[in-house]
Parts: C-alpha cells; structure tokens; sequence
C-alpha cells in the first residue's frame, strides 16, 4: 500500500523555467529586478515547494518499485537456490566418498582447491596492545584538522604549511 502525498499545483509552469546556465548577465539583472517583488519571490517559493515534493514522490515510487522487484527476486530464486545448495551438498559427498581431488565428466567437473592461508585474530585490541612497535601493527598518518583550528582559535598563529580557507557560503531555500 502506498501513500498519496497531495500537493498544490505550481503557479511556475515547467515551460517557465529556463537553463540557469544560458542566463546571460543582462538577463540576470532583470531577474534581480523582478525578484524584488513580493509576490514573485511568493510564486517561486511555492514553485520550489511544489517541485520538492514532487520530486520525493517520484523517489518514493521508484523506492517501492525496487522494494517490489527485490521481493520478486528472493522469491523467484528461492527455488533454484535451494536446489543448487541441495545438489552442491550431494556432490560434495560423492567427491569426498570418491577420495579424489578431481573428477572430470562431460557434463562438468568436481574438484578440491587448496586455499591460501591467511591471518585471523581474535582480539584486535588485545594484539595492537601487546605488538605496538613490532612492525605487526601499522600506523596510520593523518592531519588533524581539528587541532589545527583549535590551536588557531587559541594562540591565532596558523602552523606552516597549513592555509586557513572560509568556505563559499551557501544558498539554502527552506519553504513551510
């Protein structure tokens, strides 16, 4: 079951809006003027909010048609995954009764690989902790951003090589 959000239609119609990249200088200073009017900013705002909405329910729509083909999906290979994991079962039998590590037949072939060995540990911490500095441990370098900006804030000195950089301030459009 799905739920319907309803929204207002726009007062700004698709066939309004322009490529904001094809908005030559001229044309910007226009739009600056009109965008003094009240009502205009309103219709815009409305437009976005519109528009906002609109497109959360095309994400949820297609969020539920890939839930739906997910379940199709567990559901159709249910069966054949069953079967493959019954027959791997029964041929591993047959293969370990054999006593061969191959067996080659015109419908396919069983075979035992030998793995590479590789390294479990149980207890991470308790390993870093007793191997620190034995060359079992690597140690990650990195720069602590955070530091840097807390020792700016308190002495006002930048240490070098580092370049302090104000962020672009950014448009934000929140509409009720």
């Amino acid at each position: 079951m799905s739920a319907v959000l309803k929204v207002e239609s726009p007062i700004v119609e698709p066939e309004e809006l322009v490529d904001i990249e094809a908005i030559s200088a001229s044309e910007a200073d226009l739009w600056a003027s009109e965008a003094e009017d009240e009502a205009t900013i309103e219709r815009y705002l409305r437009a976005y909010r519109y528009y906002q909405a609109e497109a959360s329910r095309i994400q949820a729509a297609a969020q539920a048609e890939r839930n739906r083909i997910d379940a199709w999906e567990l559901k159709k290979l249910a069966h054949p995954t069953r079967a493959s994991e019954f027959l791997t079962f029964r041929l591993r039998q047959f293969s370990e009764a054999i006593g061969k590590s191959t067996r080659i037949s015109p419908n396919g072939s069983l075979s035992w690989r030998r793995q590479p060995e590789h390294v479990e540990i149980a207890d991470t911490d308790a390993f870093i902790a007793a191997h620190r500095g034995t060359g079992f441990v690597r140690v990650k370098e990195e720069v602590d951003k955070s530091a840097i900006k807390a020792a700016v804030k308190a002495t006002g000195e930048l240490p070098e090589g580092a370049e302090l950089v104000r962020g672009e301030d950014k448009f934000v459009i929140e509409v009720e």
